[in-house]
């Protein structure tokens, strides 16, 4: 998710625990406390900031697995003890709370997360939100400024309505792949569905059926299907698993789902393959697209 939703979502477990805890509106030390914790797993993508194959390689790694938390944690709690007089135990559960969500609603994302590394190197991915969810957003703002204004119901509603919102994604992407699995005659295990990107209606989807792939959306409110592309699956060659070997194509093959190649010629005369993820070329066109000379 965006770093927005990370900070509202843990402001909100410091401010839950600030009221039940100390029956105070906002513990600074708790509040403070899981609001770093929220942002700290995406420090990763520091490394990465102007070079994509490095940002591929480590964000959502291992600042985003559930097993290193705990002690990630126990160091955000040793720092902020140095400013406050809360007790160290209870810094470190605030830290976990707020660290593992961030890692959870990460994996709910198309992206890809380790989260069980170092045990596994897999990126998870659950395609049921999309990185800036509005809904969890206006959820967590209102939520949360109304508590502030001394109302303390909506607070304790959060955390609920939040899980029943993701439910509810996850049954209607359920709905989108058995209707697909339905309309197109094709196994439910190579149909992949991605969030939209507002609302729950209209969902991007990927079929490999008959060594194509089929892309396009369904309208699961009409159980409408618009199929915009189908590509033929490519062949291998000599020039494909050459470019193999390149240190950013495997960079860029160890994140990418639906791996998709095509050759190119430049006017000089070389040749490229071009390597993209068909999970973004229906929403973001050439994000994710990378090059290699042949």
């Amino acid at each position: 998710m965006d770093n927005l939703t990370h900070g509202l979502t843990g402001a909100g477990i410091g401010l839950l625990l600030s009221q039940e805890i100390f029956g105070v509106l906002a513990e600074p030390s708790l509040v403070m406390t899981a609001i770093i914790a929220s942002q700290l797993p995406d420090v990763d993508a520091i490394v990465g900031a102007r070079n994509k194959t490095r940002y591929l390689k480590h964000h959502r790694g291992f600042s985003h697995s559930l097993l290193t938390a705990p002690v990630t944690s126990a160091l955000v709690a040793f720092v902020m003890s140095g400013f406050f007089q809360t007790s160290f135990l209870l810094l470190t559960a605030t830290a976990f709370l707020s660290l593992a969500l961030h890692i959870v609603l990460d994996v709910f994302n198309a992206y890809g997360t380790k989260a069980l590394w170092p045990i596994s190197k897999e990126r998870y991915a659950w395609d049921v939100l999309m990185v800036v969810d509005p809904v969890i957003i206006g959820l967590f703002a209102v939520g949360i400024s109304v508590y502030l204004m001394g109302y303390k119901e909506p607070l304790y509603a959060l955390y609920p309505a939040l899980m029943v919102y993701v439910l509810s994604m996850v049954k209607h992407r359920m709905k989108a792949k058995r209707l697909l699995a339905c309309d197109l005659q094709s196994n439910r295990d190579l149909i992949n569905i991605m969030p939209p990107m507002v609302g729950w209606r209209k969902w991007n989807f990927i079929v490999q059926k008959n060594d194509q792939y089929y892309l396009g959306k369904i309208n699961i409110a009409k159980n409408q299907i618009d199929l915009q592309e189908i590509l033929d699956q490519p062949k291998s060659s000599k020039e494909v698993e050459h470019t193999k070997a390149d240190p950013k194509v495997q960079v860029f093959l160890d994140f990418a789902r639906f791996p998709y190649y095509s050759t190119y010629q430049s006017l000089d005369g070389d040749m490229y393959i071009r390597w993209s993820d068909l999970r973004y070329k229906l929403r973001e066109k050439e994000h994710f697209t990378l090059w290699s000379k042949i």
